[in-house]
């Protein structure tokens, strides 16, 4: 570049610079860049318990995390992960309950072949020898809690969005985490009410599980703390805000469905997998 091309370059830089103001507003310009982007191209992410055989943990897989252990909490989406032991606080802004249908491994695209909803769709099933409750073109369907969380730091900022898939061994968690929130009451102006599940917060955790032919990692859900209308304003605005999100919207056309991951059988020693 010549040094009148130099020069004439630089004048410019400092005469956008000048245009620039002192304190720049930041929060003004939110959503630009991404303002053509769908619900198709922003993806929920399902948050997954990692089991023995879960690629990320395979050191010679692509998807391996580094870290990474069984038992631990883990978002694709973001790459965010949590030590099972330790745990994450979630507000539980939206729950649905679903019969998944699949296909089997092998012949899956990656998410279920139908959602239903209406649980009649079980009688239509029959039970194999495998324990999966089989329709009659072969797929299988799955009674499947799904929780809409938003997940927090520790001092109660938000992280990020996630669904929380509870089925087979982790539906009986499920019903239990419906139960305890249906059964929090609050003190009200003038009586107690169920508070909104937007409005509490808990804390899950990761414990070993097994029967005598496999183990996996489980969920542990505590109560943690509500939320303060004046004290959590922000937050809860958040939490409502995604309620209302997936209450009025096809949510599950946002969720980034996966592959199941198998669990490791157990050798038949007759001891404690653990």
């Amino acid at each position: 570049m010549s040094e009148a091309r130099k020069s004439q370059a630089k004048e410019i830089q400092k005469k956008d610079a000048a245009n620039l103001p002192a304190n720049f507003d930041l929060e003004s310009y939110a959503g630009q860049g991404f303002e053509n982007a769908s619900g198709s191209d922003a993806k929920l992410p399902i948050l997954k318990i990692l089991h023995t055989s879960s690629p990320y943990l395979d050191e010679s897989d692509p998807k391996y995390v580094e870290g990474a252990k069984f038992g631990d909490i883990f978002s694709e989406a973001s790459g965010n992960l949590w030590k099972g032991t330790e745990g994450i606080l979630v507000i539980p802004c939206f729950f649905v309950n679903t019969y998944n249908e699949w296909k089997d491994m092998g012949e899956k695209i990656g998410r279920p072949a139908k959602i239903h909803l209406d649980p009649a769709i079980m009688t239509q099933t029959k039970r194999d020898k495998g324990g999966k409750d089989r329709l009659p073109n072969g797929n299988y369907v799955e009674d499947t809690g799904n929780h809409f969380v938003l997940i927090l730091d520790k001092d109660l900022n938000p992280v990020e969005q996630a669904l929380i898939a509870m089925k087979s061994t982790q539906r009986k968690k499920s019903r239990t985490w419906i139960t305890m929130m249906n059964t929090r009451r609050v003190q009200g102006k003038t009586k107690l009410y169920n508070p909104a599940s937007w409005q509490t917060v808990y804390k899950l955790t990761t414990s070993r599980e097994s029967n005598q032919q496999y183990k996996w990692a489980g969920w542990n859900v505590e109560f943690h703390s509500y939320l303060d209308a004046q004290k959590n304003a922000k937050l809860l605005k958040s939490s409502y805000d995604f309620f209302n999100s997936c209450a009025k919207n096809d949510v599950f056309g946002e969720v980034e469905f996966a592959e199941e991951q198998k669990v490791k059988k157990v050798e038949s020693t007759g001891s404690t997998p653990f």
